[in-house]
């Protein structure tokens, strides 16, 4: 049966995933540093959260352990990285460089799960697993190749990949975090201790976070409407009805709508090279990510 509203929320995936990279890249053309508009987006997130949280889950919120305090404030200094380093890898590459690596952070837990869940992967898990290196590597060669794929590509691609490295730690973390507390309770936590980790960031580095063009402030209100509100509330509603390994893929449609605006607006024409690679890192996220999901749900089952 036709369902019009898991279409919608579909849809909401795709076109924030597609277009934040690109309102990320314009804001920075208008003269913001990546680190104010990092700033910028993880505040305004929390402050926005507060008076919801503060109206439905003022008891769970004074409820709150030490535990899942210090858990969360871990979990937002990897969080507040990975954001960091996806913006700043947009000012050195192309978007569908960046967009494409930044997607590879299901691999990056395999590590801790093997050694702190012992969870056991299939064969096929760690053929995907290869495959997406190969496709990865291939992916930061083209980018020597591509036309207008940035200032230092190989630098560019670097930044995403620790970036997407952050993220991994981070999603490890936070499922810890999310099973006990209620999601919006949780998102808070996180982006207010990302945005507190940021502004150490900001005062250890004296960037100033006034005196740039209201354009820019705008853009940065713009990103934060299509990251926060539109991304990850339409993520944790997807996550009710679909599984991780459907969300891999629609993000990766995100990828593409991200490279074809790109190549109409910024003139990122990319290299035989970076196509080839990107489907590669495509095929192997998607497989991995599936193969996670079952290798967790066996680990369950056994447990």
């Amino acid at each position: 049966m036709f369902d019009s509203r898991r279409l919608i929320i579909i849809l909401t995936i795709v076109f924030s995933a597609g277009v934040t990279p690109i309102a990320i890249r314009i804001t920075q053309s208008e003269g913001m540093p990546s680190l104010v508009i990092v700033f910028i987006r993880l505040w305004l997130t929390s402050l926005g959260l507060l008076p919801l949280l503060w109206t439905r889950y003022r008891r769970e919120l004074l409820q709150v352990t030490p535990r899942q305090w210090a858990l969360s404030a871990i979990a937002g200094f990897w969080l507040s990285l990975n954001l960091l380093m996806l913006f700043m890898a947009l000012e050195y590459t192309s978007v569908l460089m960046t967009s494409i690596i930044r997607r590879t952070s299901p691999i990056w837990i395999v590590l801790p799960e093997i050694l702190i869940f012992g969870v056991i992967f299939s064969r096929r898990f760690w053929l995907s697993l290869v495959i997406t290196m190969i496709g990865v590597a291939l992916v930061g060669a083209g980018g020597l190749t591509a036309i207008e794929a940035g200032s230092d590509p190989l630098l560019g691609a670097a930044i995403a990949l620790f970036g997407s490295l952050c993220f991994g730690i981070y999603l490890l973390i936070g499922r810890q975090l999310n099973n006990v507390m209620p999601p919006l309770l949780y998102s808070f936590a996180v982006f207010f201790s990302a945005g507190l980790v940021t502004a150490v960031f900001v005062g250890v580095t004296k960037t100033p976070v006034t005196g740039y063009p209201i354009s820019g402030y705008l853009w940065s209100i713009v990103v934060t409407i299509l990251a926060q509100v539109l991304g990850h509330i339409s993520m944790n509603l997807a996550l009710q009805h679909y599984t991780a390994t459907a969300m891999a893929i629609v993000l990766q449609v995100g990828v593409v709508v991200s490279a074809i605006i790109a190549l109409f607006l910024f003139g990122e024409i990319p290299s035989l090279l970076q196509i080839v690679g990107s489907v590669l890192i495509v095929y192997g996220v998607v497989v991995t990510t599936f193969e996670q999901t079952r290798a967790r749900w066996r680990h369950g089952a056994q447990s």
